[in-house]
């Protein structure tokens, strides 16, 4: 499988041992989308490239890490994919990195430390066709989502939640786990967002003490009106999940997955989630950068 890393700008494949990434997770994460288009000037664009900045800025700005120049990110991102077609790769995962930098020991940092900036490029892993036409199956975790305010909705580099929660099972058939906090509201996927649907509304967890704001949760968010009379950002119980009609899946990676079955309970994958995942298959209605 190709992989390619690009730190600070250099190819390599080698970070040091005093990483403040390595040693604290101290750092923040993008993943993303990208793919070659037949154009001279721009022949590789990002997917919601635009917010994805946005979201690195705010995480640099919640965790008071320096945030790189924005046109240094565009530098980076076209010399790595430029790398990936000599390579072979059309198209694939852009994964971005940004950690505090090198330190010493201890939580204390010096606050002219420098971030280091690391760019991966890995193949996209397609998904069978008839997960999509005939949806996923999903279970609960058993482990719970940790809560932080400090840190809600950042894609901080601290996932041992969803390691955990991953290694609960091996069956080949289970898509996903969804997280509940404490008092079983769920939250999300392990990887994904969760949107649930009942009649003409649209209903997703709020993300207020954990979860991540997921760049596609904003896409949906933000065009609901094309399918939806309204949309309802609130608490969803557990208990309360056969109640709805109609579940799917989102990241930046999957779009929309239509959920079929979770655990017991069962769900169409036709209607409004044909709409949806046939919108957001046309590259017009979608962000490239």
């Amino acid at each position: 499988m190709t992989k390619i890393s690009l730190i600070n700008g250099v190819f390599s494949n080698k970070v040091s041992v005093f990483e403040r990434g390595l040693a604290y997770g101290d750092g923040l994460f993008e993943t993303m989308y990208w793919q070659k288009f037949n154009t001279n000037e721009y022949p590789n664009q990002v997917e919601f490239w635009t917010r994805h900045l946005q979201r690195i800025f705010i995480g640099c700005r919640t965790l008071s890490i320096q945030p790189p120049n924005a046109q240094t990110l565009y530098n980076y991102k076209n010399k790595i994919l430029k790398k990936a077609n000599i390579l072979g790769l059309n198209k694939g995962i852009l994964k971005i990195i940004i950690t505090r930098g090198i330190g010493g020991r201890g939580y204390k940092y010096d606050k002219d430390i420098k971030p280091t900036i690391i760019f991966l490029v890995f193949p996209i892993s397609k998904y069978p066709e008839k997960f999509y036409k005939k949806g996923v199956s999903v279970r609960f975790c058993d482990t719970k989502l940790s809560s932080n305010e400090n840190l809600v909705g950042l894609k901080h580099l601290n996932r041992l939640d969803s390691v955990l929660a991953r290694a609960e099972w091996s069956n080949q058939k289970i898509f996903e786990g969804l997280f509940c906090d404490d008092k079983e509201n769920i939250i999300e996927g392990t990887m994904t967002n969760i949107f649930l649907v009942r009649k003409n509304t649209l209903f997703t967890p709020e993300i207020k003490k954990s979860g991540i704001n997921g760049i596609m949760r904003q896409v949906i968010i933000d065009n609901y009106k094309n399918f939806f009379d309204q949309i309802k950002i609130t608490k969803i119980s557990r208990d309360n999940i056969r109640e709805f009609q109609q579940i799917f899946l989102t990241n930046s990676v999957l779009k929309i997955m239509p959920v079929a079955k979770i655990e017991k309970n069962k769900f169409s994958v036709l209607g409004k989630i044909r709409e949806i995942i046939d919108y957001y298959e046309l590259q017009e209605n979608l962000e490239f950068n």
